[in-house]
């Protein structure tokens, strides 16, 4: 098999994997000592920084924030139903 095969394959892989199995893979990807370091340089900006908490206030500033309805909720065909 040929290194772009190989690389076809892993992308149909990574593709059909469920979020739970990125994560793992990713994790994978992270521990080895070749990998990490691709892995650091797609994220440079994130290397060695924890995430930070989601401070409360804006919390709950999204949850009272009222959006526009559902314009589709309003049409004429939806009321055929």
């Amino acid at each position: 098999m040929t290194a772009a095969y190989e690389y076809q394959d892993m992308h149909h892989l990574v593709d059909r994997l469920t979020p739970a199995q990125v994560r793992r893979l990713y994790l994978l990807v992270t521990r080895d000592e070749e990998l990490s370091q691709v892995a650091q340089s797609m994220h440079p900006a994130d290397a060695g920084a924890s995430e930070e908490p989601v401070p409360a206030g804006l919390l709950a500033l999204i949850g009272s924030v009222n959006g526009p309805g559902n314009p589709a909720e309003r049409s004429p065909q939806s009321a055929r139903g």
